[in-house]
Parts: structure tokens; C-alpha cells; sequence
């Protein structure tokens, strides 16, 4: 990875959700140009952007319906230029999502492939060769369009494949081999949608369902060799672009090239474990050992192929950390948040307390609209977000008690306690670098990071701090309470 982006911290926003710059309901990219200077102040040098490309909005964007423009709703290209631009000039690096793997159903390219007719884009999608195909364990819709094939989804129905090719092929009337030269037209499509939004300024990108390139490809042996393909190639131009994988897999992730790979909360690893899975948490002092395993494992792999892992506080698909945790736990899952290797990813609202709200599903979001609600600014009626005097988008989470506003003008809140934690993270070598050992030793757990070490105290007894330089702690002095912490040289 570039030494450029080792020490990055980044910022995630979701478009609709941020900042109202029009009056209009919706956060939009000139809102989030305007608050830049408060990602600044909190301590982030880097922001990754959810989709903001035009879109019937059936999965949150992730449905591209043209992969070259903002759509409407959010500005224009010239906004997008215009926030990469003020960021840089700030010193904070602007990375965007990639939605690699499938367009919406709407989306142009996809419905020249649906054509009767031959084309240039008949290959460019996943097609069988007839509208009655059924492939066990492929997930096919057809009937709906006039081609006589059925077409794979990559998730919802509304998301037709691109046509990467598959690793074991069970029907050679039509599925293509990742190496036949047919399914290389996706790569290079995706290949101008990188350098496009490259040259209108952005640093990188945050790759959606990396790992679902290649088809039946149960070892990942075909979407590696994609990945390798797709690096090769737009390194030689842009050979700082940053890219970070929602994979889930350093093993596979880094391997492939990218530069970091996100631990996402899926059951068991360490994220899972740090603050979300009710039962194994280990800010209630449980599941220790798969923490510990976990962590060792992914961070290992990032040593091994010259990467990083992105842990994340939080992002758009899962429930918000902060909702059934006390004040001591939230503070354990950012003392440890932000002392791990890697480039730690902070989900907008999560630096004040955001909780979880219970909404009815918007853009495809489902259970995961109610970690999608408005950013909250101050306590006004629309929570500082938007001056409309009409219904907002997506509405303000009611249940919501902390706002910017009030958490600012608190010295004891979690927006300082994070705050702080950013700052001595970018001032401490120690934490900045690959270097990871973890002891858990009479219920005292320890993540060393060279000469820097976290204290987490999970003993029913209080732990004396005596003799040691303290950096940083949740504990009223020298002594840590159980469930107390201290960073310490």
C-alpha cells in the first residue's frame, strides 16, 4: 500500500443523510462540502462517499443506472469536482463507492444486452442461452425483457451481473470461463468508470461485493485473477489510488491487491464481537479468545501481503454500535476501535452516539434504513440537517437524544472522548504502525502496539496503573475500575 494512505482515518457518509445544502429534504454533495471543515476538526483526513450516482434509489444506489453521473437528487459532476477539490485542500483524501459487480435494471448498457439483437453489450451481463433456463443455485430472472435468455442478479432482482465469467462451469451453452476473452468487455467497462471519477478527483475507492466478480467460484481463485488484471492496469496510471474491499478476507482481499480490506461485523470476528453481538460481546467480557484469534489472523494476512485492515464503527448495513451499549462500553469499543492497526472507518453520527431507529424500509433498505436516519446537527425541529419546512426524506430519529451541538459543549461527551482518541492516534507512532501482539491474562486484557499498550481491566478487582506513563484512560486516575481502560507507554 502507498505510504500515502497509512495513516488514514476515514469518514463514511451517506449522501441522502448528511447535510441539506438546498432545502429540499435531501442531503445532497454540496451539504457535505459545506461540513467538511467538521471532519477536519474532528480529526478524519479521509471520507468515503455511499453512493451518489444516478439511480432508481431500489438499494440505496447501489443500483447504478448511469455509472458517469451524480444523480439529480445529490448535484451535479461539477459539485462532486468541487467537494474533491475544497477536501484536498484540507488534507482530506475522498474515497467513493465502486459497485462493481452488477448495474440496476435500468441502467443503459444493461438494456442494450436485453436487446433480441446482437450487440455490442450482449456479453457485457450474465445471459442464458434461452428464456426457460433454470441453473440450480444461480439466481435467474426472466421473461421480462425481450432477449430469449434469462439473466443473473448479484443480490436484489433489480441488479443484473456483469458478465465476469464463471471458475466451474456447469452449462458451457453459456456460461463463459473468467478467462474467455468475451468477459473481459466488464473489466475494461469498469475500468472507465474508475479512471472517469479518478480524473474528476476522487483518491480511490471503497469496492462493493468485491469478492462476487467471477461466478462458481467457491475459492476465489477466478475474482482474484480479475482483481490482479484490473490492478495491473489502473495502477499504471493512477498508482496511489486507494482501494479497500468489502470482502471481509484479507487472506483473498490482499492477496488480490487491494490496499486494505474491511472487518465487517459478520458473526464471530472481531468486530462482531467488540461491540454488536449481543450474547458475545466483549465489552461485556465475553468471547476473549475468538476476539483475540480473530484479530491476530486478519492482521497477520495484512502483514503478509503488504496491506491493512479497515475496522468500522459502524457503516449503512449495520445497526448502529451504540444502541444497547452503556457509556463505559461505548468507550471500550473506540479505545479499542482506534488503537488497532490499519485505517479505522467512522460511520457518520456514530462520533456523537447515534442510535438505531425502527424505520419502514426506504431505497431498499429494510432493517438497515433505521441506521440511515439525518445526521443530527443541533436539537431544531429537523436536528440541523435541513431548513425545509416539508416532510424530510428520510424523517429525524426522535429516539435519537444526542445532537453536534450539545455533545460539542460537553467536555465529558463521546464526540470529545472520540475526538481526543483520533488526536493521540495520529500523534503516536506506535499506533500507526503494523506491529499487533495481544495477552489476555487473569482477565486482563492487553493489545500491544510497540511501546504503546491498551489496558482493558475485565477482573471483578480494580487494577493498579502505578509507575506507568498513562496516555490515556476511562478511569478517574492511576486505578482501573473493572471495565475500565487505559492506554499506557
Amino acid at each position: 500500500m502507498s505510504s500515502k494512505f497509512k495513516d488514514l482515518i476515514f469518514y463514511e457518509i451517506y449522501p441522502t443523510s448528511f447535510y441539506d445544502s438546498n432545502g429540499d429534504g435531501i442531503g445532497d454533495l454540496n451539504g457535505i462540502n459545506e461540513k467538511l471543515d467538521y471532519v477536519k476538526e474532528l480529526g478524519c483526513n479521509a471520507i468515503w462517499l455511499n453512493p451518489f450516482y444516478s439511480s432508481p434509489f431500489k438499494d440505496g444506489g447501489y443500483d447504478v443506472k448511469d455509472f458517469f453521473k451524480v444523480d439529480e437528487k445529490f448535484g451535479t459532476n461539477e459539485d462532486f469536482k468541487n467537494l474533491a477539490t475544497k477536501a484536498h485542500k484540507l488534507g482530506i483524501k475522498v474515497i467513493v463507492d465502486l459497485v462493481i459487480g452488477h448495474s440496476s435494471e435500468e441502467n443503459e448498457e444493461f438494456l442494450k444486452s436485453a436487446s433480441p439483437y446482437r450487440n455490442e453489450n450482449s456479453d457485457l451481463f450474465i445471459w442464458t442461452d434461452s428464456v426457460w433456463s433454470f441453473e440450480p443455485n444461480i439466481r435467474l430472472l426472466n421473461g421480462r425483457f425481450p432477449r430469449d435468455g434469462a439473466y443473473m442478479v448479484n443480490f436484489f432482482a433489480m441488479q443484473p451481473a456483469f458478465n465476469y465469467g464463471f471458475n466451474k462451469i456447469t452449462n458451457p451453452n453459456w456460461q463463459m470461463s473468467y478467462k474467455d476473452e468475451r468477459t473481459f468487455k466488464a473489466r475494461n467497462y469498469m475500468l472507465k468508470v474508475m479512471k472517469f471519477w479518478l480524473d474528476l478527483g476522487c483518491d480511490g475507492f471503497r469496492v462493493d461485493m468485491a469478492d462476487y466478480l467471477v461466478k462458481n467460484d467457491d475459492t476465489k481463485e477466478g475474482t482474484i485473477e480479475v482483481w490482479k488484471y484490473l490492478f495491473s492496469k489502473i495502477r499504471k496510471d493512477y498508482p496511489d489510488a486507494y482501494f479497500v474491499s468489502e470482502w471481509s478476507s484479507p487472506d483473498k482481499a490482499l492477496l488480490a491487491g487491494f490496499d486494505a480490506d474491511f472487518v465487517l461485523d459478520h458473526n464471530n470476528n472481531f468486530i462482531n464481537l467488540l461491540g454488536r453481538n449481543q450474547e458475545k460481546m466483549i465489552v461485556k467480557g465475553n468471547s476473549r479468545e475468538q476476539f483475540i484469534k480473530d484479530l491476530l489472523w486478519r492482521q497477520e494476512n495484512a502483514n503478509k501481503y503488504n496491506g491493512v485492515l479497515a475496522p468500522i464503527s459502524g457503516n449503512h448495513d449495520s445497526r448502529r454500535v451504540a444502541t444497547s451499549l452503556n457509556e463505559k462500553e461505548l468507550q471500550l469499543v473506540y479505545m479499542i476501535l482506534l488503537s488497532l492497526p490499519g485505517n479505522p472507518f467512522i460511520y457518520y453520527g456514530d462520533e456523537i452516539g447515534m442510535v438505531q431507529s425502527e424505520l419502514i424500509s426506504k431505497d431498499g433498505g429494510y432493517q438497515r434504513t433505521g441506521a440511515r436516519t439525518p445526521m443530527q446537527w443541533d436539537d431544531s425541529p429537523n436536528a440541523g440537517f435541513s431548513s425545509t419546512k416539508n416532510e424530510l426524506y428520510l424523517p429525524v430519529f426522535k429516539g435519537n437524544k444526542n445532537n453536534l451541538k450539545d455533545e460539542m459543549n460537553d467536555p465529558s461527551s463521546i464526540y470529545h472522548f472520540i475526538k481526543k482518541l483520533i488526536r493521540i492516534r495520529k500523534e503516536n507512532d506506535d499506533l500507526r504502525s503494523s506491529y499487533l501482539d495481544v495477552k489476555d491474562e487473569n482477565d486482563i486484557l492487553t493489545i500491544i502496539r510497540g511501546q504503546t499498550k491498551l489496558i482493558i481491566n475485565f477482573s471483578k478487582k480494580d487494577l493498579s496503573l502505578e509507575g506507568k506513563e498513562i496516555i490515556f484512560t476511562n478511569s478517574k486516575g492511576n486505578i482501573l475500575k473493572p471495565f475500565e481502560a487505559a492506554l499506557v507507554k
